[in-house]
């Protein structure tokens, strides 16, 4: 099976936060994703256009992008970027010594930008940040906790979205794994498949299937446009029966086959 879609990593297999000044070397990057991180990137200074999963967000500086480990970005910045990157681990939440970290970056999971407004208390936040993360003796893992809490609590300013407990755990466990089941969900977060239902129905507005559905016909999108895996093997990384389910169901959702998408999309 072919590379699926090529995976970037850049944070030290020992370490599970990373904060450091953007790299004007990624000024153009090919489509790719993270390797198991989510990843903020604040840019004080650039042009260009920022694609998240084949939607162009034009930069306008000073602002910010969040990208969740799952999505499929790629930089085409035309100017020398100045700012900053934040990677974090899923071990770095295990381990804070404040929950509400945790909390707090849950709640940029659904945003792709934002504009900052209070550039120069975001770069001072950066700069101790960075200062503190390097320092090899005499770091201080409660000042250095309490100026992230700092900036993410300036980033969750008027975004204006609840704690929505089991339904963010339900879409934190789709992104991990995506299967077209709504049991496989509701067992693992211990609800009755009535119980994800209305829960869904009130967070979102659609079904536990609807959601189910929303989530995999992106993934399949990704897949087709971004790799160069055939269509059974996107069947079987999506958990379907067979490739002939798999197509009927991207047909039924996208009123075009699987193939076909894959042609239309990488059209020259």
């Amino acid at each position: 099976m072919e590379e699926v879609i090529p995976i970037k990593n850049k944070i030290s297999y020992y370490t599970d936060i990373k904060i450091a000044p953007f790299d004007p070397n990624k000024r153009f990057t090919k489509p790719h994703r993270h390797n198991k991180y989510f990843e903020i990137v604040y840019l004080s200074k650039a042009e260009g256009y920022h694609y998240i999963d084949n939607i162009a967000y034009k930069i306008e500086g000073p602002t910010f992008f969040f990208i969740r480990k799952e999505a499929v970005h790629h930089w085409d910045i035309t100017t020398i970027p100045e700012g900053y990157v934040v990677i974090f681990k899923e071990s770095f939440l295990q381990n804070t010594l404040d929950d509400t970290l945790n909390t707090l970056l849950m709640k940029l999971n659904n945003h792709h930008e934002k504009k900052c407004t209070e550039p120069e208390f975001v770069e001072e936040l950066f700069k101790l940040l960075c200062f503190e993360s390097n320092r090899e003796i005499g770091h201080n893992k409660l000042v250095f906790e309490g100026l992230l809490k700092a900036l993410l609590a300036h980033l969750n300013t008027n975004l204006e979205i609840q704690d929505l407990g089991k339904a963010d755990e339900f879409l934190k466990m789709l992104a991990d794994n995506p299967v077209n089941n709504v049991s496989f969900y509701a067992d693992k977060l211990q609800l009755s498949n009535q119980q994800l239902n209305q829960l869904c129905k009130k967070e979102y507005g659609k079904t536990t299937s609807e959601v189910i559905a929303s989530h995999i016909n992106t993934e399949a999108k990704r897949l087709l446009k971004y790799s160069k895996i055939t269509i059974s093997e996107i069947a079987f990384h999506l958990n379907f029966k067979n490739a002939s389910h798999f197509v009927k169901y991207f047909k039924k959702h996208n009123a075009v086959t699987p193939l076909n998408f894959r042609k239309e999309e990488n059209r020259p």
